[in-house]
């Protein structure tokens, strides 16, 4: 598998593209399955307008929270997204750091009003329950719909745990893993393509990782 480090992603300054005061990083980009996967950076006090974009996302916070038509949404939380629909806006009192799964052109524009039927979603991990697996591995689903062959899930490890991962990629999100002969840091990015090798990750104390999957059409 391949690993991305936190510390050495490129980091795109987002005034210079669509004028917001945020940057992103890329963990990976698929021009084929046009899903691209990045680090959101949000600054302190930072606003994100109500805005509309042609793909759809799959956003979910890592640190701090963000606050959606009066909800307060915090970390493993996800803000849906779909195609050509207004949502937001995002008020980032303290910041905030999101792991934005994008599939189609993530280029926004701004608008006033939101559309008469609401189709984006806000969900809140707090409200899933975990579910034990074969493995030993808790699993919580945080997005099987709404944006297209995508599958987001909360994964929990126990130390000694050793997962024959089927996922595209994923975010170490808290814990001591590691994949082949590579020790993954916190917010390291791993992923293999089909028809990549996929080594084992090995889990040396309890972890969490946010698992991404493009499924079958």
């Amino acid at each position: 598998m391949q690993v991305v480090r936190h510390d050495q992603i490129p980091w795109e300054d987002r005034m210079n593209v669509d004028n917001w005061p945020s940057r992103a990083g890329t963990y990976y980009n698929n021009p084929e399955t046009e899903l691209c996967i990045r680090l959101i950076d949000y600054p302190f006090g930072s606003v994100e307008p109500r805005h509309v974009h042609a793909g759809t996302h799959a956003t979910t916070v890592l640190k701090n929270y963000t606050i959606v038509d009066g909800l307060k949404l915090e970390p493993l939380d996800v803000v849906i997204g779909p195609s050509n629909e207004p949502h937001g806006p995002l008020e980032y009192p303290q910041g905030c750091n999101l792991l934005s799964a994008f599939q189609g052109s993530f280029y926004h524009s701004e608008v006033e009003t939101l559309s008469d039927e609401k189709q984006y979603r806000l969900v809140q991990q707090a409200q899933i329950d975990w579910v034990s697996g074969d493995d030993g591995v808790e699993v919580k689903t945080l997005v099987d719909h709404g944006c297209g062959r995508l599958l987001v899930e909360a994964m929990r490890l126990r130390a000694g745990t050793r997962l024959k991962p089927a996922f595209l990629g994923a975010l170490l999100v808290d814990g001591d893993v590691s994949v082949g002969d590579a020790a993954l840091g916190e917010w390291d990015f791993i992923y293999a393509d089909d028809g990549d090798a996929r080594d084992d990750v090995v889990c040396a104390a309890d972890a969490t990782l946010l698992a991404l999957t493009m499924r079958d059409a």
